[in-house]
């Protein structure tokens, strides 16, 4: 199967049965509206980005199957690739202009296929929608085909990003037809770039504040260091540390509970702050200004060093694990991420030359250096890959910044 010719109604029936079987033991599914009933394709989905399972999810409720637009890194696994293939996937390297996905979307757009899109590029970490891509303005206006906004509502407090469990709770899709064929023809790419972000702006803590939904699991707290790695009590970086139900600091002791609701509740201190999303934004903040100010840099070098699988891929062949070893950032050479192999190998890193950096799940650290795709894995559960991909991230605004005031 491919782009042209999409799956057969009695295979996709079969398999869509079983996946909302499963779908439906997981979580309570409520539709708040269904627009793309009786819709006819080509038209476009472009939806807000929550779990693993959102293509699923869409899938599921959408009676045509959709081509998604997915990163080009998962077609690097061969298995993979062959169902991504089968259900007329079209390839997209991350943050990067790749000219192979308008070559797909524009195809898919011909064969009469709904295309499904996630403007965000990657999931969000703390349930409120992410920056969307620029270039999604572009692609909508030169699709001009239908627009449907499918807002995704409980999803990430049920499969938060951070987590490895499953919380059972209601899980809440909307999709809306908001935009026909010739809607943008007059309007610009950053006028319709607003209009997308405002179409597709969501904040799960604000829409569970209003539901009052809850999600049950077990150890709801765990692992919740890959997100938040800055106390906001002693204000230390890489201290934090999640057990059970509470989520603590390891050097001054600042613990919170955390809720079925998805808040914090006090438990050793006053609470600092009551959402994921509200620490997220504290500590986002402070990290940039670390990075403004050269002498609070020294105090991140030993929270950025740490243990890793690399793995490299050349022209979307497979990835090829090369070393094991540290992944390490230091304030004397502040432009320069290195990696120290275990048997003596090295690479280094100049941050002027990464492109495309992002997380894969949770815990792959990916960036194209020279043409090659590089991939670090975290195998410490704990490790956060958000905190090195913000670190960086804030590094290289710094530095485009300092070039352009120079």
């Amino acid at each position: 199967m491919s782009i042209e010719k999409k799956p057969g109604k009695i295979a996709q029936r079969l398999i869509l049965s079983v996946v909302r079987a499963i779908i439906r033991c997981r979580s309570r599914i409520e539709i708040e509206r269904n627009d793309t009933m009786g819709l006819k394709p080509p038209y476009l989905i472009l939806a807000n980005h929550v779990t693993n399972w959102d293509p699923l999810y869409l899938n599921c409720y959408v009676d045509e199957p959709i081509s998604f637009v997915t990163g080009a890194s998962l077609f690097r696994n061969p298995l993979l690739a062959k169902v991504l293939h089968y259900t007329g996937a079209i390839p997209k390297t991350k943050y990067k202009n790749d000219t192979r996905t308008i070559r797909g979307m524009m195809k898919a757009k011909k064969h009469g296929r709904v295309i499904g899109l996630f403007p965000e590029g990657n999931r969000n970490w703390d349930g409120t929608t992410e920056p969307l891509i620029f270039s999604t303005a572009k692609l909508v206006k030169m699709l001009d085909i239908p627009v449907v906004i499918a807002t995704i509502s409980g999803g990430h407090l049920s499969s938060p990003r951070w987590a490895d469990s499953h919380r059972r709770g209601m899980i809440r899709l909307s999709l809306v037809k908001k935009w026909d064929a010739g809607a943008f023809a007059d309007i610009s790419p950053e006028t319709i770039h607003r209009m997308l972000t405002d179409a597709l702006a969501h904040d799960e803590m604000e829409w569970q504040a209003r539901t009052g939904a809850a999600y049950i699991g077990k150890a709801p707290a765990h692992y919740l260091e890959r997100l938040l790695f800055i106390c906001p009590h002693c204000e230390q970086p890489g201290q934090l540390r999640s057990e059970q139900d509470l989520f603590g600091c390891k050097s001054c002791g600042y613990t919170v509970r955390y809720t079925p609701q998805g808040n914090f509740a006090p438990f050793t201190h006053p609470l600092k702050f009551a959402t994921t999303r509200d620490w997220n934004r504290w500590q986002l903040g402070k990290l940039e200004r670390a990075v403004r100010e050269p002498e609070q840099l020294p105090q991140w070098e030993p929270v950025m060093q740490d243990h890793v699988h690399m793995y490299i891929s050349e022209a979307d062949q497979p990835f090829r694990r090369i070393a094991s070893g540290n992944l390490r950032w230091r304030a004397q050479q502040a432009s320069i991420l290195s990696f120290q192999g275990e048997a003596g190998q090295a690479y280094s890193f100049p941050l002027s030359r990464l492109e495309g950096l992002n997380v894969q799940l949770h815990h792959k650290f990916e960036f194209y250096a020279e043409d090659k795709l590089y991939r670090f894995l975290f195998y410490q559960p704990r490790t956060s890959a958000y905190k090195w991909l913000k670190f960086i991230t804030a590094l290289e605004q710094r530095a485009s910044r300092q070039t352009w005031e120079a």
